[in-house]
């Protein structure tokens, strides 16, 4: 029976900085990814914050090939009605200047170059082999069951993802609520050379990034369209619930959000190379499954580190900054002989004291929030309706903002109920 110190399951941005900083610390780890290769299973909207990668590899987007896209520096939020959209829109040159606040990447080239770090490291890696299950002995996770055999480990970094499939098999996760669930469905849409620049005008590496709230069809969630060098990521993130409630398709509601006026002229002429989908973790800070216990940590998705505050989705550097934990706290508890609950708590002591578990603490309300739906309907024919009375003109007598507002509103929602939404926007966000 195979020995390590350290498995690793689960290929993504937290698996596979959990296995670099496991082995990079001289342990003995294996990295088991049911996909063929890295990026294969993975699935997400595309927008990388750097300061989590830059801690590991400083100045990345430096080497040759580069596993980012773009450097994000325009910011819109959209919401949209069937024909028309109210944008919050941030243009910041200094955000596409090094160090970078933020990239489009496309996993297909950022995951394998990350676990090619993993493996340069000593990580062995393993593909095309599903973990069937966890080894346990007296409550005690120890190995990981993949292919027909059992591996021992030490320390078990459980990284699958939001599916977490082992760790529910072996009682570890509940199966979360439909409310705390989101699926994602994403295309990539390839553009002639020198048309993603031309259409959304940028220079050099710059690039958009454009969420939207609303549109299609009035369901809980969001659209987003990524820039990349020569191709367009878009996609919506639907919760499950507000999914079933409504009797719709996703691939019924991605398509109406791309024939939307303003989104079919971004994607005139493009040609599909992608198509994936997933589910998303939106419970937030008080919906996390349990993140150590004996024997085994969990990180990324699996953990449920996802936030979404409107203006940002955040969920691969909570992924990069968890798996570095991870793989730190389990070197440290293999060389210390020690890796029972009590020592791996560590993990949650230094999540607590990460960004990862502040951002999710400050930001606990967000899943009630999002879950109004006044927000994907009321509010965006609210803002599209008053900004077409105040841009319309006919020669008509046009009435005093004030009435406009008025006008846009009655029917839609009361003072008393915009003020108390108001009111929980500001205390969320």
């Amino acid at each position: 029976m195979e020995k390590f110190d350290v498995a690793v399951v689960g290929a993504g941005l937290a698996g596979v900085m959990a296995a670099h900083a496991a082995a990079s610390a001289g342990l003995q780890v294996l990295l088991v990814e049911r996909g063929d290769a890295p990026g294969t299973k993975t699935v997400s909207g595309g927008l990388l914050y750097s300061h989590g990668l830059a801690k590991a590899f400083p100045e990345f987007w430096r080497e040759d090939p580069a596993p980012v896209e773009r450097a994000i520096s325009r910011n819109v939020v959209s919401f949209l009605t069937p024909r028309a959209a109210a944008s919050i829109d941030y243009f910041d040159a200094s955000l596409a200047e090094p160090p970078y606040n933020s990239f489009s990447v496309l996993r297909s080239r950022l995951d394998p170059w990350l676990a090619a770090k993993a493996e340069a490291a000593g990580a062995t890696a393993v593909y095309g082999m599903k973990v069937d299950g966890l080894v346990r002995e007296n409550g005690r996770v120890c190995g990981i069951r993949a292919g027909g055999d059992d591996v021992r480990a030490d320390v078990v970094v459980i990284a699958e993802g939001v599916n977490a499939l082992a760790a529910r098999a072996a009682g570890l996760q509940a199966d979360p609520a439909p409310e705390h669930v989101g699926v994602g469905v994403k295309q990539v849409i390839g553009l002639p050379p020198g048309e993603v620049e031309r259409r959304f005008q940028l220079t050099g590496i710059e690039g958009t990034q454009i969420t939207t709230i609303g549109f299609p069809s009035g369901v809980e969630g969001g659209a987003f369209v990524y820039t990349n060098r020569d191709s367009l990521s878009i996609g919506l993130i639907v919760n499950l619930r507000s999914l079933v409630a409504r009797k719709v398709r996703m691939t019924d509601l991605l398509e109406e959000f791309k024939q939307h006026p303003l989104v079919a002229r971004w994607l005139d002429g493009g040609t599909l190379l992608e198509y994936s989908g997933c589910f998303v973790g939106e419970g937030g800070y008080d919906a996390r499954p349990p993140l150590f216990g004996d024997g085994y940590l969990v990180a990324g998705s699996a953990a449920g580190l996802f936030l979404n505050t409107g203006f940002t989705l955040r969920g691969m550097d909570f992924a990069l900054e968890s798996g570095r934990i991870a793989g730190e706290v389990a070197a440290d508890a293999v060389r210390a002989k020690s890796t029972d609950a009590a020592f791996l708590a560590r993990y949650r002591d230094r999540l607590a004291a990460s960004f990862v578990l502040r951002q999710l603490r400050t930001y606990r309300r967000y899943p009630s929030f999002f879950s109004n739906a006044r927000l994907y309907a009321e509010y965006p024919e609210i803002l599209t309706s008053l900004l077409h009375r105040a841009y319309f003109v006919d020669g008509s007598d046009k009435p005093h903002l004030r009435a406009l507002l008025r006008e846009s509103y009655r029917g839609k929602a009361s003072l008393l109920t915009l003020g108390r939404d108001l009111w929980q926007a500001m205390r969320t966000l």
